[in-house]
């Protein structure tokens, strides 16, 4: 036997005034206005968080910013050319007076120790490579911390509704019981219960729409203004989260952890420069020179061209070569911890989440299956009682308190259920 048959037996029994508020409360549907626009689904916020946020496209930019650089950090150093006069008498002036006189034309390349362009090349691939790890786990960090609130908010939004609709009802029973009063069939101390009970959620609503304000609060970061508008009455559906053995392996595979591992990979291709800085440099050189004036034959003086080819040695490196060797090193080891640091807090945070979302999910079901439903059975059973006298008020007030508490925790655990779901498909690196 439900409620509302309840109710109706018990109209029958021509306790008009009870019943009429009761059931014109039980019955009504409480219908939220949407007060800043259509309903904000999860979807829509991601997609104006990602479109609104203008890190992602400052480390985009960055990134195709270093692939230049990759290129260039790849060529050899731009020739140098050089213009020169030797042997330029100062008592004439005169390019003719003597026949060592030239005017030169050098052209000069230096060619980088070993393949160190090479290696700077591919250090500069690799750290292009870094920043668009970064960009893809800022992606995921935005999406992920977006449903987190979104997730919050929409608890407040629906506890608030809960709440109204449950208020009204209180609202009611405050009423009968006064009218009861005054008519000589209630005592005192249940209206002073229906009015205290009344009072406590109205500040339990007053504290709710305060938590509700300060989570649209921490949205509106990402979300600005459509932060404010109204949320639906249901959660969304999230991608299938895969099994415990494939978020682990794709830990290892996770933006955030490529990071770090596209630092190994630079700090080594460091490691190899700094090896090349053993291998000399070379530069080589071409030069021309230009003689004017005549042979004492009265031939024409014949032009001269000149190669070279210059050697750095590096002969001395234990102040120079050796030390940045070790540096390069230290930085590579550096790396590496850093890299196994990530990598155990996210492991934590897998074995931390998983089995809190495993937990919940129990919880959830043990609500939606007995405890909500039991809630409602011992309400109505009350009420039967009540109305029956075979109880009292403060019975039936406390059999109302414990649905009205029942269904707020349950919400809360749908909520942190879906809230723990959102942070493992972060972990699984869940794009879309």
């Amino acid at each position: 036997m439900n409620i509302f048959t309840v109710l109706w037996q018990w109209l029958q029994t021509k306790r008009i005034n009870v019943v009429v508020l009761m059931a014109s409360s039980l019955f009504a549907t409480i219908a939220v206005a949407e007060q800043f626009g259509p309903e904000l689904s999860l979807a829509e916020a991601e997609g104006i968080a990602l479109q609104a946020d203008p890190m992602l496209n400052v480390i985009d930019a960055r990134a195709q910013s270093l692939d230049e650089s990759a290129v260039a950090d790849g060529q050899l150093p731009d020739p140098k050319l050089n213009f020169s006069l030797f042997n330029y008498p100062t008592d004439t002036f005169s390019r003719t007076q003597e026949a060592i006189t030239q005017l030169r034309f050098g052209l000069q390349q230096t060619i980088p120790r070993g393949d160190t362009l090479d290696l700077k090349s591919k250090r500069t691939s690799l750290q292009a490579n870094s920043v668009r790890a970064k960009n893809a786990d800022e992606e995921l960090k935005l999406r992920s911390n977006v449903r987190k609130f979104w997730f919050e908010t929409w608890y407040w939004v629906q506890a608030e509704r809960i709440l109204n609709k449950d208020m009204a009802l209180f609202r009611q029973l405050v009423d009968i019981t006064e009218s009861q009063y005054a008519a000589g069939r209630q005592n005192q101390q249940d209206v002073i219960r229906a009015e205290l009970e009344f009072g406590l959620l109205e500040d339990r609503l007053t504290s709710i729409k305060q938590k509700q304000e300060a989570s649209r609060a921490e949205l509106s970061k990402w979300l600005g203004k459509e932060s404010l508008r109204d949320f639906p009455a249901t959660l969304p559906t999230l991608p299938i989260l895969p099994s415990r053995a494939e978020l682990e392996s794709a830990i290892t595979t996770h933006p955030a952890l490529r990071v770090f591992s596209a630092k190994i990979d630079m700090n080594r291709k460091s490691v190899a420069i700094a090896r090349e800085a053993y291998k000399p440099a070379w530069t080589l050189g071409l030069n021309y020179g230009i003689r004017d004036g005549n042979n004492p034959d009265g031939s024409d003086r014949a032009d001269f061209l000149a190669a070279s080819v210059g050697i750095d040695l590096p002969l001395f490196t234990d102040k120079r070569q050796d030390r940045r060797l070790a540096a390069a090193q230290k930085l590579a080891s550096a790396a590496q911890l850093e890299m196994d640091d990530k990598y155990a807090a996210m492991k934590s945070m897998l074995e931390r989440d998983h089995v809190t979302w495993t937990r919940l999910s129990q919880r959830l079901k043990r609500y939606e299956n007995t405890l909500i439903g039991q809630a409602v059975a011992n309400s109505e059973a009350s009420l039967l009682a009540y109305q029956n006298d075979s109880t009292d008020f403060a019975t039936l007030m406390r059999a109302k308190i414990t649905e009205l508490n029942t269904n707020l925790k349950a919400l809360r655990i749908h909520t942190d259920y879906a809230k723990a779901h959102a942070r493992l498909l972060y972990l699984a690196g869940e794009q879309k």
